[in-house]
């Protein structure tokens, strides 16, 4: 009986020793899905059916199957097959009259594959950036390579006050990442989906409004990487880093901004505005649009490929006057006679015409540069960047030629002759 008794207990102690080695696994808490997912889809899905015209209802998903996560930051990116159900406002029928399907529909606006949810999740209580994939995409460059690509080698902008807005005692900054937040109190929020050469990286733009300010940002990552790229300002009140509001006057934008502006008779079809375009090998530009002497407008944005401003030699400002050319004497009969029997061949080139005015008139200077502004048929627009001989002054000209048609020639020569100049210290 000892032996028995002896027996049990070290059955027993083999049992608990056995027991203590077995980790007892508590079953992970389901995971929670984030909120906004089907309006997001509804959202995709109608982008996709553009084409078709065709306005989504409603849609149902269900049947969340997790395929991988990617550790990314702070978090993590999540993956998911699901069932969908898509209830357009109108049936959608084939060539022979049958109704399509979800699936179908998807496929008639252009996707080859099926979509899958990608998410990011923060922790348990934040999941943002929301998008959906066609899963040829994944089945490309796998789900880390997916991430990588998408996420891991966004382009890094930096911020530079010279571009700038301050709003009461706000700043908003071109290419600053508002990371979410309102760029300023009270704006309006607009969301869309980027259809244009955004879309590599983003699936959304921002816009916000309010206070006569308009600010569109790129959302590159959700809650993370929302960057501005254009600012927009009717304010009165709203300054640029150099102090010009709507209602300042030319004056003062060309005293601030003296020797970095250029000038465009109608901007983007908006009219009359001046570029601020400084030596700082970036694409980034102010627009200053200008009526009746005053600024009416500020755009402060990227122009992405090329500055839509074009620096250029020998720049005269626009309210710079002209001075009218005198040629009044190649409009006499003498003078037609002398052309019709082979004098002045020069004034049938313009760029010897030209040549003749900068002899003829600016005989105190040194010429330095000189090249063609404005070609168009019947006109042409020279500029000088010349220096005096004496006060080293440098002076910029800009020359205007037309061609013009001698009513006292019986064969109706047309020659080139001086309009008009105007010139304008440089400083």
């Amino acid at each position: 009986m000892r032996e028995f008794i002896i027996l049990v207990i070290c059955i027993i102690l083999i049992i608990i020793a056995f027991l203590s080695l077995i980790v007892i696994r508590k079953p992970e808490p389901k995971k929670v899905m984030p909120e906004g997912i089907e309006a997001a889809f509804q959202q995709y899905c109608e982008l996709l059916l553009t084409t078709l015209k065709l306005k989504v209802k409603e849609v149902e998903l269900n049947r969340f199957k997790l395929l991988s996560e990617v550790p990314f930051e702070d978090g993590q990116f999540e993956y998911y097959s699901f069932d969908y159900t898509i209830c357009p406002e109108k049936a959608v029928v084939d060539a022979n009259g049958i109704v399509l399907n979800s699936s179908e529909l998807l496929s008639k606006g252009g996707l080859k594959g099926k979509p899958l949810l990608l998410f990011f999740r923060k922790d348990a209580d934040q999941t943002f950036e929301i998008s959906f994939l066609d899963d040829r995409d994944i089945a490309q460059k796998g789900y880390k390579g997916y991430v990588n690509f998408r996420y891991a080698n966004t382009k890094n902008w930096p911020v530079d006050e010279e571009y700038s807005l301050k709003v009461d005692d706000n700043i908003i900054t071109l290419w600053e990442n508002l990371e979410g937040e309102a760029p300023f109190p009270y704006a309006v929020q607009t969301r869309e989906r980027t259809q244009d050469f955004l879309s590599y990286t983003a699936q959304f733009t921002d816009t916000w409004e309010g206070q006569e300010i308009k600010v569109s940002t790129w959302i590159q990552f959700e809650k993370k990487k929302e960057l501005i790229y254009w600012i927009k300002s009717f304010n009165p009140v709203a300054e640029t880093h150099r102090g010009i509001h709507v209602g300042s006057s030319l004056e003062e934008l060309k005293e601030k901004y003296r020797g970095d502006l250029s000038y465009e008779a109608d901007f983007k079809g908006a009219g009359p505005c001046y570029g601020f375009i400084p030596k700082d090998d970036t694409n980034r530009y102010i627009a200053f649009f200008a009526s009746d002497e005053k600024v009416t407008e500020i755009w402060i944005t990227d122009g992405f490929d090329e500055r839509p401003f074009k620096r250029f030699s020998g720049y005269v400002e626009d309210d710079i006057k002209w001075q009218e050319y005198d040629y009044s004497e190649k409009l006499t009969e003498r003078y037609a006679r002398e052309i019709y029997v082979g004098q002045h061949k020069s004034d049938y080139d313009a760029d010897k015409v030209f040549n003749s005015f900068v002899a003829k008139e600016l005989p105190m200077v040194t010429v330095l540069e000189h090249g063609i502004l404005h070609d168009a048929p019947g006109e042409r627009v020279y500029y000088v960047v010349c220096q005096k001989r004496e006060g080293h002054e440098r002076l910029n000209v800009e020359v205007k030629l037309k061609r013009i048609k001698l009513l006292n020639s019986v064969t109706a020569e047309e020659i080139w002759v001086a309009e008009r100049h105007r010139s304008q210290i440089v400083h």
